[in-house]
């Protein structure tokens, strides 16, 4: 009895998930490398937007130190001179998609030329979804972990600390899976054709009598 050849479905998704790990160890291993454009990026939309609050943002190892115009007593010599507001931030839970959408990329059948391509302008997409979610994420910390000082400076309104907050929630839990799977879909939608181009599911009309 000879052997089924397995659906091109099939194949695509064995390939995605060999290359996963792959992926994700390479992405993970070079992160240090992946904050670098970042930390311009970031540091650009939050110096340009909130000047009065956000002095520098730097890359510090694979994490981002958000340096600040705000300052607070010191805890070390009290009555000593007030020392400026620091904070970290991990963007690497705002850029997973990039492996995953690496690995979607690899597995897709093409001309390797045009891949490396595709995948390069995916990548800076993926980037300016990264900053956006790190950027609301140093935003949230800014309204409502630094204190009364870091609002005052922003003079939000109510509106301004819902909007801020729904776009936390965006940039963190919808736009990280989410884009890389509608990225790649609209970058490869004819083999996506081809993989849900499945037989019609209609039943052979009856014999006449």
């Amino acid at each position: 009895m000879p052997l089924l050849s397995p659906s091109p479905l099939t194949r695509f998704s064995i390939a995605t998930l060999l290359w996963l790990p792959v992926c994700f160890a390479v992405w993970y291993f070079f992160s240090i490398l992946f904050v670098l454009p970042l930390s311009s990026l970031v540091s650009l939309v939050m110096t340009g937007f909130f000047p009065d609050v956000v002095a520098s943002v730097h890359p510090s190892g694979n994490e981002l130190l958000v340096t600040t115009l705000l300052t607070m007593p010191n805890p070390q010599v009290p009555g000593g001179p007030d020392v400026e507001i620091l904070f970290k931030t991990n963007p690497l839970k705002y850029g997973y998609n990039i492996p995953l959408y690496t690995a979607l990329v690899l597995a897709a059948p093409a001309d390797g030329y045009n891949k490396l391509w595709v995948w390069i302008i995916g990548l800076l997409i993926l980037l300016l979804v990264q900053t956006f979610g790190v950027s609301t994420d140093m935003l949230k910390i800014l309204v409502f972990h630094v204190g009364e000082d870091a609002r005052e400076h922003l003079a939000f309104s109510q509106i301004g600390y819902e909007a801020t907050a729904i776009a936390y929630q965006i940039g963190y839990l919808i736009l990280p899976a989410v884009s890389p799977l509608l990225l790649w879909v609209w970058q490869f939608r004819r083999f996506v054709s081809t993989l849900v181009d499945l037989p019609s599911a209609r039943s052979p009309a009856p014999p006449s009598r």
